[in-house]
């Protein structure tokens, strides 16, 4: 079999299969949103993990009982919420991490009881950088909250002005200098929204990877390429839809199954190319010089459709 020929025929077995409207994996009562996994009542959430009881939440993992965030982690209670971690009880944060029962704080950690703040670190009862004492807090703060939301951001502009911008986000990294919003990561290139990764380059929205490449919302996976929406992947190459394979290269919407090639929609399978079962023997004699022409001709995805 050519590589043309492989693809073509790979083409029309992905056109035939029936798709799933939403990719949702272990969920329960979370019949608006897609790409949720291992959540609980959520409405209208897309990609996200570990999350109970929110709604309207993008890319966040591991959250409870939050409304409108993107890119949050760990967090609960929290509201209107943009690339904050481990955050309780708080509404308008960006980039901060380490806040409870805070508002409208920008690039703070380790924080609790400020509102309007910017930079802050290790501090609590502030408002708009302005140390206070508790009960001088507690005086002011309702007066600054039943401003509207417009004139408290222009504030914090303003505020804004005053601090530099780091060149990128993230914290706990080693050797991973390129790249922006990484966290906990080691020897890393390119890498934009992942964390705890190691050995990776060109990921994007990932986490828990290693010697893994240009793969996008890919988690938990190793010696990897080419990877869509996949976890738990070990050894395996142009991967979209699928989770807990081994050895396995242009596969769509499988789980565990190891040494398959071009297949769609397998599950427990084992030595099958195009859907076919096959012995080892058999595999082995075919899959060789067509991944080995694949490889020579570097021809990708080709003009497959998912």
């Amino acid at each position: 079999m050519t590589a043309e020929a492989f693809f073509r025929e790979l083409k029309k077995l992905i056109l035939s299969q029936p798709k799933n409207p939403t990719h949702n994996l272990n969920c329960e009562s979370c019949d608006y949103g897609d790409q949720l996994y291992y959540c609980k009542n959520m409405v209208y959430s897309f990609d996200c993990l570990n999350s109970n009881d929110c709604i309207y939440l993008f890319d966040s993992r591991k959250c409870v009982s939050s409304v409108d965030c993107d890119f949050t982690l760990e967090s609960e209670l929290c509201y209107e919420c943009v690339d904050a971690h481990r955050s309780f009880n708080s509404e308008f944060l960006e980039d901060s991490h380490n806040m409870r029962d805070s508002s409208y704080s920008y690039a703070c950690r380790d924080c609790h009881n400020v509102f309007g703040c910017v930079g802050l670190q290790n501090k609590s009862y502030c408002i708009f950088n302005r140390q206070l004492t508790e009960d001088e807090y507690k005086e002011k703060i309702q007066k600054y909250k039943a401003l509207p939301t417009e004139k408290v951001l222009e504030m914090m502009e303003e505020l804004k002005k005053r601090f530099p911008k780091t060149q990128t986000h993230g914290f706990n990294n080693e050797n991973s200098p390129y790249g922006d919003y990484v966290y906990n990561s080691k020897n890393c290139y390119m890498n934009f929204d992942t964390r705890s990764d190691q050995d990776c380059a060109y990921l994007y929205d990932s986490g828990g990877n290693k010697n893994c490449l240009d793969s996008t919302f890919s988690g938990d996976s190793e010696i990897s390429y080419q990877l869509v929406d996949s976890a738990y992947i070990f050894n395996c190459d142009f991967v979209t839809y699928s989770s807990h394979c081994n050895d396995c290269y242009y596969v769509v919407n499988c789980s565990d199954s190891k040494n398959c090639l071009g297949c769609v929609t397998l599950s427990h399978k084992q030595y099958c190319i195009l859907n076919r079962q096959l012995t080892q023997e058999e595999y082995e004699r075919i899959s060789k010089p067509l991944l080995e022409e694949l490889k020579n001709k570097n021809l990708g995805w080709a003009d497959l459709v998912f």
